[in-house]
């Protein structure tokens, strides 16, 4: 028996008429009638009375019936659910994030994604920078906001983002009144910079660029999130380096502002640890391209 037989039987039920049955098929009739035989032999079971002029349903017929029809809905439901999972449109995507992501990419992505994919279960897990890698190796997450580190063996990424670095600085510091910062200017200022364990790519990019300024930064303090490092420009215990995204956060008594001369950027990727990404990863990644 296979859903040939099913659809076969289930149009000779509801016109109660072979050759109707077969013109609704688009068969001739006496193959049609033959399938019918086969099936009511297979299963040993009458499910058809015929005479000349009648077929009516057997009472076995008429459960069968009902059988048929769910299992063929139950078939076409899912056929119709795994195409689309195919296409990335159903399903669940664990989206491992940073702090950083949370108040500037993320949100916007998410509100887009969501419309073009309802029906995708999204759980969002928050990791450290420096632990993404492993989180996505360790299958905490299918894919994630990541910086780059040093350990990324295993993970595939995509850069969606590259921006350049600006200068949070207190509303009240003469720098605020400033169209762009030069760094030469920036010597005798107090920094406040991030720990090398938390975030060792900024670090290090901040403090080679204070090199190429020609000094050493006076560091007052060593933070491991960016919300946190503005907090503290905006108490007045320095200045610091943030990404140029971050200018979308609102926070009193800050401003930001461009740096002078060529400066490097940071990069901001999408990462798997498969080598090639499921349709539900590249749904997203397509989002989040077209939304930078």
């Amino acid at each position: 028996m296979d859903l040939r037989h099913l659809r076969y039987f289930i149009a000779v039920a509801e016109e109660l008429n072979f050759t109707r049955a077969a013109e609704r098929l688009h068969i001739a009739q006496p193959p049609l009638s033959l399938q019918i035989r086969q099936l009511e032999e297979e299963m040993d079971v009458t499910l058809l009375n015929r005479s000349r002029r009648h077929v009516e349903l057997t009472e076995a017929g008429r459960i069968f019936l009902e059988q048929a029809r769910q299992i063929l809905r139950a078939t076409e439901s899912a056929v119709v659910q795994t195409q689309r999972a195919h296409r990335g449109e159903t399903g669940r995507l664990t989206i491992g994030f940073f702090e950083h992501t949370s108040y500037t990419l993320l949100p916007p992505i998410l509100r887009a994604y969501r419309k073009r994919f309802p029906s995708v279960e999204i759980l969002l897990r928050w990791f450290p920078v420096v632990e993404q890698a492993e989180a996505l190796r360790r299958g905490d997450a299918d894919i994630s906001f990541m910086r780059p580190v040093p350990d990324l063996e295993d993970v595939t990424w995509e850069t969606i983002l590259e921006e350049p670095f600006v200068l949070a600085v207190p509303a009240r510091h003469p720098f605020a009144n400033a169209e762009s910062i030069s760094l030469k200017d920036c010597a005798q200022e107090p920094f406040i910079m991030y720990m090398p364990e938390a975030a060792p790519d900024f670090h290090a990019m901040n403090m080679r660029m204070c090199a190429s300024a020609g000094f050493v930064p006076k560091v007052v303090s060593e933070v491991g999130q960016v919300y946190t490092l503005v907090g503290l420009v905006s108490s007045g215990a320095g200045i610091g380096f943030v990404p140029a995204s971050v200018r979308q956060m609102k926070f009193d008594h800050v401003v930001y502002k461009p740096i002078k001369g060529r400066q490097p950027t940071v990069e901001i990727m999408l990462g798997y640890s498969q080598r090639t990404p499921t349709p539900l990863m590249t749904a997203f990644i397509e989002t989040a391209k077209s939304m930078l």
